[in-house]
């Protein structure tokens, strides 16, 4: 018996020391997530192909990660970098056969969740080994090399919940969300945002946000998902309840005390803030989207593309302009009922129209435009050709012989007696005698952006998922970025409880604006 046991303890331990006994306790020993970074370069290398897109090359089968390639005789052999710390679980330089070597690191982060990240196509560095099994890697430590494979040299990369130990085959038949599979890309916007000590919360929605949610007293929110579930969210960013709605909604706004829900119908409802449903009525209208707040008014773009106005009772229409296929963005300046609406349609048509209901001027702009109040009832519009000033007659007047361009990047803020324009570059803060007060580089920028001011400070948002704030004087103090499609929905929100709330693409973020202006 001893002898036996002598060989059986002697292999044990053994066995041990190769393969220790709980992943947990060897990620441990490997680090726990500090930081997060692009296995390539993120300034020069580009998309090649997207997470869960169809491959023609492969039957119509869902591509599981993120195609990343470096240009024409720059890719092969560009080193592979380790987005974060970890325990690498699988290295086979033939993992994938003729298409290369394969590494999958595993993560643990700081609220223990794991993740796993997953390198393909790649070789050894300088014709050494890939680094072995079990072996722990830092952030930012180079890896591997990209390998000669077809069509082009590229890195396959992805992001897993599961399946520590085997490469997979690139691309599988259903959602790839549904086999653990994550978009790669998403993922790291928003764990380097997650890392970051301002991050409050994130809530992942089923679809792109459509309409504006509403934030109540007690800093909670309801909002709409995929236009079919009504959800209402915590302070703190957890899901409190979740109602499946009979119909379409697209919007759901404040009225008389407590929130209206409006459908695809024309049908508005009463919702409290436990979900209980109320009285209902029609109003004669199809709407497609979320509505203008104009005033006591809700402006609402329907199916028959037309621009309706509903009055305070939400009960009547008071008049309809024809020909306006949607809006992508839009400003009221006066007040009352005394203003000028300017908004762009999806083909980059400036329509103005006023609180009667009277269309002022329509203009077919080269690229998309912002909006902004020149005071006296005076629309300013930042556009493509510069920054001008319609008034109530419908005349343009060009406001700044200097101004850059806007365009499909450009926003405008009048706030303070200033006009801050952003070109898709740079900041630039104008006083009212029109002189250049300041100018503030903002490096990294993509998207249609946004312009707002909260106490004092400018904030200014991305469709592309960039959030930045610079303050009175023009210094770039805080920036940082989650995850953004190029969709065309951006909303903010900064609560009494003093978080920032941004939805963005198919999530809400939360930020403490306190601790992302200390700087400022």
């Amino acid at each position: 018996m001893r002898v036996k046991c002598a060989l059986f303890c002697t292999f044990l331990s053994i066995s041990l020391w190769l393969y220790p006994s709980t992943p947990s306790t060897a990620q441990a020993d490997c680090g726990i997530v500090d930081s997060i970074q692009y296995p390539v370069d993120e300034a020069t290398w580009v998309l090649a192909q997207g997470y869960a897109v169809p491959s023609p090359r492969h039957q119509g089968r869902f591509h599981t990660g993120a195609d990343l390639y470096g240009g024409r005789n720059t890719s092969l052999a560009s080193p592979v970098r380790a987005m974060a710390n970890g325990r690498i679980t699988y290295s086979y330089a033939a993992g994938w056969g003729r298409d290369g070597g394969a590494i999958i690191i595993e993560h643990t982060f700081p609220d223990g969740s794991i993740y796993y990240s997953m390198y393909g196509h790649v070789m050894p560095v300088s014709g050494t080994d890939l680094p072995p099994r079990l072996s722990c890697v830092s952030a930012g430590e180079v890896i591997a090399a990209v390998g000669d494979v077809r069509p082009a040299p590229h890195l396959h990369f992805e992001i897993r919940v599961s399946t520590p130990d085997a490469p997979g085959a690139g691309y599988v038949r259903e959602d790839p969300d549904n086999l653990g599979y994550r978009d790669p890309l998403k993922f790291l916007a928003n764990q380097q945002a997650a890392l970051q000590p301002y991050h409050a919360w994130r809530l992942q929605t089923n679809v792109d946000l459509q309409s504006p949610p509403l934030v109540l007293s007690d800093s909670s929110m309801l909002y709409v998902d995929n236009g079919v579930t009504l959800r209402r969210a915590t302070a703190d960013g957890r899901v409190l309840w979740r109602k499946t709605l009979e119909k379409i909604a697209v919007s759901i706004t404040a009225f008389q005390g407590t929130t209206l829900l409006t459908f695809t119908d024309g049908t508005m409802q009463y919702v409290n803030a436990d979900g209980d449903f109320g009285d209902a009525w029609r109003v004669d209208m199809q709407p497609v989207a979320a509505p203008i707040v104009a005033g006591s008014w809700l402006l609402f773009p329907t199916t028959d593309d037309a621009l309706v106005a509903v009055d305070e009772n939400r009960q009547n229409i008071i008049w309809r302009v024809e020909d306006i296929p949607g809006y992508v963005t839009s400003t009221i300046v006066g007040d009352g009922l005394n203003w000028i609406l300017g908004l762009l349609t999806p083909q980059h048509e400036l329509v103005s129209i006023t609180g009667s209901g009277v269309v002022l001027e329509r203009a077919q702009l080269r690229e998309a435009a912002s909006f902004g109040d020149g005071g006296n009832r005076n629309l300013l519009a930042y556009t493509y050709g510069g920054l001008w000033q319609i008034d109530i007659d419908g005349e343009w007047t060009l406001q700044l012989e200097d101004a850059p361009r806007g365009g499909d990047q450009g926003a405008l803020l009048t706030a303070g007696g200033r006009r801050i324009l952003f070109d898709g570059t740079s900041l630039y803060a104008y006083d009212p005698s029109d002189a250049l007060v300041w100018q503030t580089e903002v490096p990294d920028i993509r998207g249609h952006a946004t312009l707002t001011q909260y106490e004092g400070i400018n904030l200014l948002l991305t469709s592309y998922g960039n959030i930045v704030v610079v303050n009175g004087a023009g210094r770039l103090c805080g920036q940082t970025r989650v995850y953004g499609d190029n969709g065309p929905f951006l909303w903010q929100d900064l609560g009494a409880d003093g978080l920032l709330r941004i939805g963005i693409a198919d999530q809400l973020v939360a930020l403490d604006w306190d601790a992302f202006t200390r700087s400022c």
